[in-house]
């Protein structure tokens, strides 16, 4: 109040300041006077006598001459500017949001009890972002409030609050866990970051010793399709099904898993941000083959089952299933109608630990990693083609 009253009266004449200046020295001595005459009955005028003569000394020194004007100020940007380069008005954002909420990242619930050192690197948004740090494996401890994959585990969202935000947070060629070879699939390498076989472990060798599982969940764990992709990590028995040494797939699509999982979307249930290949509609399952279809793939296709492929390696894998089946090594009790193959395990008799032969282990490994991997030969059809084939024909 006292700041704002002094520079009130600053922007005043010369003229107002003075007179407060007279007036105030006027009582100031008239109270001297009164004081002298009195005694000490007039201390607290004298007080308020004294303070308005050191408000017009002040108001006086404030009159001195103008100084030179500054440099001219600079406006800042307003907060829209920065928010809309990502929040503008169009729909951009909101469509890949409603394709996200769509997908089994998003809908999935792994990561409320995928927590663990072991599994959240990549069940939970904390552990990714975390691996990416420490370049580990595991994460350094439980995660306590997990979160599942969101936009910040796979983009630098609200980093620099430009473009640069969309970018990806991991782009560099992965090295397996399972096997250590290195594989590059572009920005595919995100994808194959995580969709990759865990350590198998004791791992079967070919023509090797028996192995002891203690485990029912031995094997590649889930979605290894990195691997099947790449075409590396199975059990390679040898047979009449020559092992490919390259996979079309691999070496004409640039940017591996996106290009066909993040294809042109159809509205929010396939392709885009959802990630799926198929969709439902009119109570039909739909092949979401946009990728497909290209000049340069497989142009005018209508289905996944290009020339019978997809059918020939479903019931190679049917056949494996029931041969393992028969020489109980593999455990669908957990799956009796055979509509949820990850529910799938090496049978373990009481879920005690069991030895196996180096080819009774191979042969569930390689069960595993096809099934699961739930393309049907899609991702590599020569590879699975030849795990299968080579499989059943030891098995004999």
């Amino acid at each position: 109040m006292m700041r704002y009253l002094t520079e009130k009266l600053c922007s005043e004449t010369k003229f107002l300041n003075m007179i407060i200046y007279i007036l105030s020295n006027f009582f100031y001595i008239k109270i001297i006077f009164i004081n002298t005459q009195r005694g000490g009955i007039m201390k607290r005028f004298f007080n308020f006598a004294f303070a308005l003569g050191i408000l017009a000394f002040a108001i006086i020194s404030c009159t001195g001459p103008e100084g030179p004007a500054g440099p001219p100020g600079k406006d800042g940007s307003p907060g829209t500017a920065v928010c809309g380069v990502c929040h503008e008005s169009s729909s951009f954002l909101l469509a890949k949001q409603m394709q996200f909420h769509n997908s089994l990242h998003y809908l999935g619930e792994n990561f409320g009890i995928a927590n663990r050192t072991q599994c959240a690197v990549c069940h939970t948004h904390e552990g990714f972002r975390e691996s990416l740090t420490t370049k580990l494996d595991t994460t350094l401890a439980v995660i306590p409030n997990p979160t599942g994959p969101n936009c910040r585990t796979c983009h630098y969202i609200h980093t620099k609050y430009d473009t640069t935000d969309y970018a990806l947070t991991y782009t560099a060629p992965v090295k397996f866990r399972y096997g250590g070879q290195t594989v590059d699939f572009g920005e595919g390498n995100l994808c194959a970051k995580c969709h990759q076989a865990r350590p198998v472990s004791p791992a079967p060798v070919v023509n090797g010793d028996s192995i002891n599982v203690a485990n029912f969940r031995w094997g590649p764990h889930y979605g290894a399709n990195a691997n099947i992709y790449a075409g590396v990590g199975g059990f390679e028995i040898p047979g009449p099904e020559t092992y490919p040494t390259s996979n079309p797939h691999k070496t004409r699509i640039k940017d591996g898993c996106i290009t066909c999982h993040m294809a042109q979307p159809f509205g929010a249930f396939a392709g885009g941000h959802t990630f799926k290949m198929t969709y439902e509609s009119q109570g039909q399952e739909v092949e979401h083959v946009a990728s497909c279809a290209t000049a340069d793939c497989h142009p005018g296709t209508t289905k996944f089952d290009i020339d019978g492929k997809v059918t020939e390696i479903k019931n190679l894998i049917a056949q494996l299933r029931q041969k393992l089946i028969d020489k109980g090594l593999l455990d669908v009790s957990r799956n009796p109608d055979g509509t949820n193959v990850l529910n799938e395990y090496i049978l373990l008799p009481g879920n005690k630990p069991k030895k196996f032969s180096s080819l009774e282990a191979g042969a569930v490994l390689n069960y595993l990693l096809v099934a699961k991997d739930r393309s049907n030969g899609i991702h590599n059809y020569k590879y699975t083609k030849a795990l299968l084939v080579n499989t059943l024909n030891a098995l004999q």
